[in-house]
């Protein structure tokens, strides 16, 4: 009996295993200030028509996602609207979104991917190469 759920355990372990298991990315917002007046702050919102539910960021596998982003009210609107957009993501690599405005006086915007940076921690422990 004890041989069998030893046995049952370590089959179950693969399903068991989380994000950090593998190589990964991670979307997220991005909060730094910027000069520029067209860039607003966002919210991931979906990721592959999941739920974002942790902190407004993601951790996904490396290759491509549908990535939808709210773009929350403002001054001068009530709503909030939102875009999807894709992204490739590569392994071991974190993404900085936003929302760049075609103008000040409307709602129409496009997401963007204002910076990405190497996940030092994710590409030392999978032997990852390369740093963008």
């Amino acid at each position: 009996m004890k041989r069998f759920l030893v046995t049952a355990l370590f089959a179950a372990t693969p399903a068991l295993a989380g994000p950090y298991d593998q190589p990964y990315s991670i979307i997220t917002v991005d909060t730094a200030k910027s000069a520029d007046p067209h860039l607003r702050r966002v919210i991931v919102n979906r990721v592959d028509g999941e739920t974002v539910i942790s902190g407004n960021r993601a951790v996904v596998t490396p290759g491509k996602h549908a990535v939808t982003l709210d773009l929350p009210p403002r001054k001068g609107f009530r709503l909030a609207t939102q875009q999807t957009f894709e992204i490739e993501a590569r392994p071991c690599t974190r993404y900085y979104v936003a929302a760049r405005l075609d103008s000040l006086t409307t709602q129409d915007w496009v997401p963007v991917i204002r910076s990405e940076e190497a996940i030092g921690e994710c590409r030392s422990k999978f032997k990852v190469a390369g740093a963008k």
